[in-house]
């Protein structure tokens, strides 16, 4: 029995034309042993999309500080504008383990990021400003090339400080660590006419009334200093355009107010406390605003596009 059926224990081969095609019964019982891959299955198996998504895979928001309270000026001369009022929360982008950016937002209204060569300056336990460099001209999409010319935005940041002496003292290791970073301080104010939001609670800044106040105070305060932050951050540009930019550190801070200019910010808060008070804002400042825009809405791109958020 054996004998006549071989093939049942040694399966036969045929070598008698090993260049001939096979049979299809040959090629079917091959492909069911050794399946064959086609070219679009296995460009599949690995497609591009999945790499570039990989490599945004890890990237994510992270909260690193949140303090409620928080008021932010555009700081302007004539008239600083108010630009948002809330929770400041300062959040890094995370990508493979690191931080490869931070950013400071004030609720939904502002953001902006952070860098060891934009500087912060902290001038009292509720007031910090910070002086940020941005394309005069074109997009901020375009990049920085030799010949494009910067424009400096300096945001006054005001803290309702009262009870949060912790918060802050742990925000200002957070800008020390991704910022410029440095303490200054306003001298001759004696007699000034300003809230101290020192000891201001920021549950007080829910309150409609107290608000008003609290806000208009803070309008008159950067606007009062604005000469003084104005000096110091076009300073800050000048050095960072001739290629001085680490010893920015090194740049003095003329905190003195003059009387003139005390005076002037007192009279400006009086007429700002007034019933129906408007203030005008000047061309230049408006022209600002557009790029504080542009730089809010560049900053939440950067962190969507990182993090796939839609």
């Amino acid at each position: 029995m054996s004998s006549q059926n071989p093939s049942f224990l040694y399966p036969q081969v045929d070598n008698s034309n090993p260049d001939a095609p096979t049979s299809s019964s040959s090629s079917s019982s091959s492909s069911n042993l050794y399946p064959s891959i086609e070219k679009d299955v296995a460009e599949n198996l690995f497609p591009e999309d999945d790499f570039v998504s990989l490599t945004h895979q890890d990237s994510q928001e992270q909260l690193l500080l949140k303090v409620p309270g928080a008021i932010v000026h555009l700081i302007e001369r004539e008239t600083s504008v108010e630009l948002a009022c809330g929770e400041l929360s300062i959040v890094s982008l995370r990508q493979g383990g690191n931080i490869v950016a931070v950013f400071a937002r004030v609720g939904d209204d502002i953001q902006w990021p952070l860098a060891k060569d934009e500087p912060v300056v902290k001038l009292d336990t509720s007031h910090y400003f910070f002086t940020l460099r941005v394309p005069s001209s074109g997009s901020f999409e375009e990049g920085k090339d030799s010949k494009q010319t910067e424009e400096v935005l300096n945001y006054g940041l005001t803290i309702a400080a009262k009870g949060q002496e912790g918060l802050l003292k742990e925000l200002d290791r957070v800008l020390e660590s991704y910022s410029c970073f440095s303490l200054q301080e306003v001298k001759g104010i004696g007699n000034w006419g300003v809230v101290d939001t020192r000891n201001v609670a920021p549950e007080e800044l829910e309150r409609e009334e107290k608000r008003e106040l609290i806000v208009g105070s803070s309008m008159a305060y950067w606007t009062t200093l604005a000469p003084n932050v104005e000096d110091y951050s076009g300073s800050i540009a000048r050095a960072i355009a001739s290629g001085s930019g680490y010893v920015v550190k090194g740049i003095l801070w003329c905190g003195d107010v003059t009387v003139d200019r005390l005076n002037w910010g007192n009279e400006f808060l009086r007429k700002r406390m007034k019933p129906g008070s408007t203030a005008e804002i000047s061309p230049g400042a408006f022209k600002r605003m557009k790029r504080v825009k542009k730089l809010t809405k560049m900053s939440d791109k950067m962190i969507r596009f990182a993090t796939r958020l839609k």
